[in-house]
């Protein structure tokens, strides 16, 4: 009886592997397909954690995190372990990593932390993007970009001459809005998520910031403080599916500080704003 309960304790012993830089590597799942290969985009769920304490996670974030694997004359001289422990893994497979910190980093760490010696990585690896679709993909997005940019160079314009003023809602706050499609999803409410694609700039036309060339929607909760009250407020007058251009008065924005150096103080914002 006790050699039968020693022969299956020892069989669910995780298998531990080291990477080719020397970290610890224990797969959870594994699929056994194609491993994931150097220039290659991976999209995975990665959390960080310091002992029992969860540090961070992708998990949040409006899609799949993605993650471009260097070629190898792109290394960094200090491959992280999370990096290594992927080129070990296949689609649909899940591992677990250690990394050392030295005493520079751990010094770093908020205090009650500064005593643990290294980080752990929870991976979860849910597909491989070629490099071949990789390039596609970035295509599609430049040449989705340059449409938005020149549109929005036009809306600009027209309202900078006024030609757009009787088309405009203003609402009581200052906000003034041009509904392109009102959408014909569900309406947006506070309390929900919702995931918007954007292109920020100032009244000159001068771009500040953008989720196209990024390639990722912004997402966030809508009522909870998390955006600029502008942008909350507009989205909520539309529904999934909604486009609209928002025109924002530096109190519904980033007021008398502005946001230096990309929006000066007292900045009038114009955003052009797709609800997903």
């Amino acid at each position: 009886m006790f050699a039968l309960s020693a022969v299956a304790a020892h069989a669910q012993q995780p298998k531990i592997l080291m990477t080719a830089h020397g970290y610890r590597f224990i797969p959870q799942i594994t699929k056994g397909g194609p491993t994931v290969q150097p220039g290659e985009t991976v999209k995975v769920h990665l959390d960080s954690y310091l002992g029992n304490t969860l540090m961070g996670s992708t998990r949040q974030e409006a899609s799949a995190h993605e993650l471009s694997i260097p070629s190898i004359d792109q290394m960094p001289p200090q491959v992280p372990a999370y990096l290594d422990a992927l080129l070990l893994m296949s689609k649909g497979d899940s591992a677990t990593t250690y990394m050392r910190l030295d005493s520079a980093t751990r010094s770093t760490l908020p205090e009650g932390f500064q005593n643990y010696e290294e980080v752990r990585f929870e991976i979860v690896l849910l597909d491989i993007v070629s490099a071949t679709e990789a390039m596609q993909k970035k295509q599609d997005l430049e040449a989705r970009f340059a449409v938005v940019e020149a549109s929005v160079k036009t809306a600009v314009k027209a309202y900078s001459d006024g030609s757009l003023a009787g088309q405009l809602t203003s609402l009581p706050s200052g906000l003034k809005v041009l509904v392109l499609k009102k959408g014909t999803g569900t309406p947006v409410k506070p309390g929900e998520k919702v995931e918007t694609m954007y292109y920020g700039c100032l009244t000159n036309g001068t771009q500040f910031d953008n989720s196209f060339q990024r390639g990722q929607p912004l997402m966030f909760i809508v009522g909870a403080g998390q955006m600029i009250p502008g942008y909350e407020e507009g989205v909520q007058l539309l529904q999934r599916g909604g486009r609209a251009y928002f025109f924002l008065p530096p109190a519904l924005a980033y007021g008398e500080a502005g946001m230096p150096p990309a929006v000066p103080p007292q900045s009038e914002l114009i955003f052009y704003v797709e609800i997903l």
